[in-house]
C-alpha cells in the first residue's frame, strides 16, 4: 500500500518514500473554520468581476469540496474502489459530472445539500473514499495508473507545485500527462486551497481564522494564499 503519515502534506522530492495525502487532515481543517458560522457569514461573496475567488460564499466553498471529493475520486478511482461495477451513488453522477448532462457548475445539488451537515457529511464520504485508495494500493500501481487530457491554462500552473506526476505530455502539445500518485496529490491541494480560500473570506468579514494551514501545493502560488487580489489562470483550454 502507499505511504500515509498525518505529518506529511506535501508531495515529497523524494520517489522513494512513496507518501500520499492525509486526507481526513482537510475535514479536520474545513470543520475548525465554519464551526459557529452564521448563515449571513456563510453567504457572504462579492461577484465583482476583478474578485473572482469571491464569487462563491464559503458555502458554496464547501459545496465544492465535497464536489471535488466525491465526483473526482468517482471519475478517477472507480475500477480500483468498485471492481464489481457496483458503484454506489451518493449523489446523482450524471447530473454532477462534467459533461452535456451537468446540471450544477462544480458544486452539488443546492436543493438537496444546502445546509453546512450536509455538505460536510457529502465529503467525507469522498474523503473516505481517497483514503482507501490510497490505503489499499501499492505506490507503484498508482504510478502506473496514466491518463492523458487537454490542458487548460490554470492546470498548466499548477502542475508547476508537482515535482513529478504530471507534466506536458512530449507527444501532444498543449496536452497534460498524469499518472494517479500526481492526480491524487492534486485533489488533496485543490481542497486545501478552497479552505484557504475560506479563511480568506472570513478576513473579508472581519473574522478571526482558526486554523494555521501549511503553504504547500497551490498555496506556494500567490493567487491561492491571497499574496494578491488577482485572479488565477483561468480554466480556458490550451489550443491544439
Amino acid at each position: 500500500m502507499a505511504f500515509v503519515d498525518r505529518d506529511i502534506v506535501e508531495m515529497p522530492e523524494d520517489p522513494a518514500l512513496g507518501a500520499m495525502p492525509p486526507y481526513e487532515r482537510l475535514v479536520e481543517w474545513l470543520r475548525a473554520e465554519v464551526e459557529g458560522l452564521t448563515t449571513e457569514q456563510l453567504d457572504f461573496d462579492d461577484t465583482s468581476p476583478d474578485r473572482e475567488w469571491m464569487w462563491w460564499s464559503i458555502r458554496r466553498q464547501v459545496s465544492h469540496i465535497a464536489w471535488d471529493a466525491l465526483v473526482f475520486t468517482h471519475r478517477r478511482c472507480s475500477s480500483l474502489l468498485w471492481t464489481e461495477g457496483d458503484d454506489p451513488e451518493p449523489i446523482v453522477w450524471k447530473h454532477h459530472h462534467l459533461g452535456p448532462d451537468m446540471k450544477f457548475d462544480r458544486l452539488l445539488d443546492e436543493d438537496l445539500f444546502w445546509e453546512m451537515p450536509d455538505l460536510i457529511a457529502k465529503m467525507k464520504i469522498g474523503i473516505g473514499w481517497l483514503q482507501r485508495v490510497v490505503r489499499e494500493q501499492p505506490i507503484e500501481h498508482l504510478r502506473e495508473e496514466t491518463t492523458t487530457i487537454r490542458g487548460t491554462e490554470f492546470w498548466a500552473y499548477v502542475i508547476t507545485t508537482l515535482p513529478r506526476g504530471a507534466s506536458s505530455d512530449p507527444d501532444r502539445p498543449n496536452f497534460i500527462r498524469y499518472d494517479l500518485e500526481g492526480s491524487l496529490w492534486m485533489v488533496f491541494y485543490e481542497q486545501l486551497a478552497h479552505i484557504r480560500t475560506i479563511q480568506r473570506l472570513k478576513r473579508e468579514q472581519g473574522l478571526p481564522l482558526v486554523v494555521e494551514l501549511p503553504r504547500v501545493g497551490y498555496l506556494r502560488l500567490p493567487e491561492y494564499w491571497g499574496d494578491t487580489e488577482a485572479n488565477g489562470p483561468p480554466l480556458k483550454r490550451l489550443p491544439v
